[in-house]
């Protein structure tokens, strides 16, 4: 069974455009992805974004600025896996591929409470980590149940 599109759009899409859309309009426009912004010539078009919605990032909660990002890119990426894998009878592989997101954005967050990765680690970043993958899960299985229920009625 393919991916959905607007599957695809709500879940996988929607997520990673809301979490950059906070970085490019309310980071620090000191953080490298500005560079390859600048590199694509694309410098002008993020300036009027930013003064369009100019909120000074002072006002705006610290977990929507920093936290919630990475966790639409967990939401997203064990969403995207999950869609795909569904209908693998292979538990181990499947699992793999589910869990990347929850692995990398947790396991990055560890990472640096044990100092072997850059940053600094933020308890409300590994939990939103980890709400978001099991969001993201019981997303696909609800989603999946009711295909294959609709499928055999």
């Amino acid at each position: 069974m393919p991916i959905k599109p607007r599957h695809f759009t709500l879940n996988v899409l929607l997520p990673i455009i809301a979490g950059g859309l906070i970085y490019l309009c309310w980071r620090d426009p000191k953080l490298l992805m500005f560079r390859w912004i600048s590199a694509l010539g694309l410098q002008t078009v993020v300036g009027h974004l930013r003064l369009a919605v100019s909120v000074n990032p002072g006002t705006l909660p610290h977990w929507f600025l920093y936290t919630l990002p990475d966790g639409l890119w967990v939401y997203a990426l064990t969403a995207f896996m999950g869609q795909i894998w569904r209908e693998s009878v292979k538990t181990w592989p499947r699992l793999f591929w589910i869990s990347l997101g929850l692995v990398i954005g947790a396991g990055s967050e560890l990472g640096q409470l044990a100092g072997v990765v850059p940053g600094t680690f933020d308890i409300f970043d590994l939990c939103f980590s980890i709400f978001a993958a099991v969001a993201a899960f019981l997303i696909i299985s609800l989603k999946t149940k009711r295909s294959l229920n609709e499928s055999t009625v």
